[in-house]
């Protein structure tokens, strides 16, 4: 059996395009621009994903409707590379200044389907964010408002969404701490779903660093 080879960020981009290309044919009677919208999307994924097999991306140029595009979708989880699963105590280890930690239901999480974890705890009016790349966590915590959606761009998934500020500060040099706010999706599973550059989702965990 092939090892995963596709994460679940190129497994997003994947959708996106095949999803361009069914609506293109679903809203339109020209042919040329059908054509010319597969044509951009098989292009996007040769240019983004070099490490991807070409007989997948040549499977895109088949989908004809959207019973086609599940099916492949379902298909191409055996190759994808999941997140992978961390413990309570290996979350309360990434959070350790926070006593009393609020878990989310990690039992209910499909790990396949998630390029971060991240949850909020009400009651504190935080959020917590988790990255995983090759078994090694990044946590990072912020606060938000997340009584006050708008709508907006989120830094996460660069979509337009229902977004709320998070806020993190950050430890600088000595006694120094500097706050950064970014809006983001108000629902993180959403989010999830339309993560499809993961140096965007790197570039925002890095900058907001607990």
């Amino acid at each position: 059996m092939t090892a995963p080879f596709l994460t679940v960020v190129d497994l997003r981009l994947i959708e996106q395009q095949v999803n361009k290309i069914l609506k293109a044919k679903l809203t339109s009677n020209d042919q040329k621009i059908v054509a010319a919208v597969r044509e951009l999307a098989i292009t996007e994924l040769r240019e983004r994903l070099t490490h991807v097999d070409e007989d997948i991306i040549k499977e895109v140029e088949t989908i004809e409707d959207t019973i086609g595009a599940e099916l492949f979708f379902q298909s191409l989880k055996s190759y994808t590379i999941p997140f992978k699963s961390i413990s309570e105590q290996g979350l309360q280890k990434l959070f350790k200044k926070d006593k009393k930690l609020k878990l989310p239901k990690l039992e209910t999480i499909d790990w396949q389907a998630i390029s971060y974890l991240s949850w909020m705890d009400k009651g504190t009016n935080r959020q917590y964010i988790v990255l995983e790349k090759e078994g090694q966590y990044t946590a990072l915590r912020g606060v938000v408002d997340a009584h006050n959606p708008i709508k907006g761009v989120c830094s996460i998934c660069n979509q337009h969404s229902v977004v709320h500020l998070f806020t993190a500060t950050v430890k600088g040099n000595g006694d120094n701490y500097t706050s950064y706010s970014n809006y983001i999706c108000n629902d993180s599973q959403l989010c999830n779903q339309r993560v499809s550059d993961y140096d965007k989702l790197q570039e925002f965990v890095d900058r907001n660093l607990i």
